[in-house]
């Protein structure tokens, strides 16, 4: 498939695409172009001013934060479909952390003035950032109810059992990410999320496999 063909196929399977309907989002794409970047690229630094909104179309990128020279995490990690740190596009605000391409990605640029007049002007795209932004409100909360009321290995299954096919209820977890991205993703070192995986393999809820595992029961293992 050529590469403009298969960037146009996962620009309109992603969840925004889909919210704003094609006739609002042919309009971001004109000023828009996509590129492919090797792992560990950067797409933007923490307090970087947003020159551009990303929508990852292939691969996952990591918003990683710090605090000092020393202290650092993982925030959240993306996959392909989503927009990432759109309120500081909007605000005109510093990015509150880092992007960083956790595999190799397909990512489409969108330049922020052009997505700033496009959501002043068309109420689709409005009401599609609305969708996404409340998206990312929820699974901010959710990530804080993990950490502080969780345990390790309730916070393992949860992270994996998003990661499976809903309709069909089982399959593989792709982990293409480190296990040190993934863990300071989950609040926790590398030595207890192995552990927490190999309690949960023991209880039949996966079976490590590769990059990932396989899930029989994603309802079981949530």
């Amino acid at each position: 498939m050529p590469q403009t063909s298969r960037s146009a196929a996962l620009i309109e399977r992603s969840p925004f695409f889909q919210a704003a309907g094609a006739a609002a989002m042919a309009e971001l794409l004109r000023a828009s172009f996509t590129q492919i970047l090797p792992r560990g690229a950067v797409l933007f630094e923490q307090e970087d001013e947003p020159e551009f909104l990303h929508m990852l179309l292939e691969g996952r990128v990591g918003l990683q934060a710090s605090v000092g020279p020393h202290a650092k995490t993982m925030v959240e990690l993306f996959g392909p479909g989503e927009l990432f740190l759109a309120p500081a596009v909007v605000l005109r605000l510093p990015y509150l952390a880092s992007a960083v391409a956790l595999t190799e990605i397909r990512v489409m640029m969108i330049p922020a003035e052009t997505f700033r007049d496009g959501i002043a002007r068309r109420h689709e795209l409005c009401r599609a950032t609305t969708e996404l932004l409340a998206r990312h409100w929820r699974l901010m909360v959710d990530q804080v109810v993990d950490i502080k009321l969780r345990s390790a290995e309730e916070r393992v299954a949860r992270f994996l059992a998003r990661r499976v096919p809903e309709e069909p209820g089982s399959g593989h977890a792709d982990l293409p990410e480190t296990r040190i991205a993934i863990a300071a993703r989950l609040g926790m070192t590398p030595e207890t999320l192995s552990r927490a995986l190999t309690v949960l393999e023991k209880k039949g809820k996966l079976r490590r496999s590769g990059e990932g595992a396989l899930v029989p029961d994603r309802s079981a293992l949530r």
